[in-house]
């Protein structure tokens, strides 16, 4: 377990490093940007759906989503069933952006793991599926799990 966290952590940090320069460069994005029309473009597109699914606080998203309006990437309407709530939609400049960020992260994935066949690479998706599933599924501890006592050393 400890080997699996260790490489995790160094695979997401290296991409973190490599992938949120090139976005900001590339496409005036912060991956969170990027995140949050992902979000929108399948469904969430009101502002607690975003907190819900990406985990952030109200205040972020609320940040985010001033942002990417004010860069013409989405708009809020009111909702045509509630007028007391707003919708986020994405305008042609957002898709636009999205789709070319998503070529963009697909060419750097792709570089990363275009040593590994196929079959390999499939059956890591299909982990990383199932950890997202699991964790989804299982509450999170609400106080630290106790560790049972060391061992004494046995002569």
């Amino acid at each position: 377990m400890t080997e699996l966290m260790s490489a995790w952590w160094a695979a997401t940090q290296a991409m973190k490093r490599h992938v949120a320069p090139m976005l900001a460069r590339e496409h005036g994005l912060e991956f969170k940007d990027f995140v949050a029309l992902s979000a929108i473009e399948s469904g969430a597109n009101y502002p607690g759906l975003i907190c819900g699914r990406l985990t952030m606080t109200p205040s972020t998203v609320s940040r985010v989503i001033d942002d990417l309006v004010k860069g013409g990437l989405i708009v809020r309407r009111l909702d045509d069933a509630d007028s007391r709530r707003v919708q986020l939609h994405l305008t042609p400049a957002g898709e636009d952006v999205l789709r070319a960020t998503r070529q963009t992260m697909h060419a750097v994935l792709q570089r990363g793991l275009s040593g590994l066949p196929e079959a390999q690479v499939l059956a890591f998706a299909q982990v990383l599926r199932q950890l997202g599933t699991t964790f989804h599924q299982v509450d999170a501890p609400t106080e630290p799990t106790p560790h049972p006592a060391p061992e004494a050393d046995q002569p």
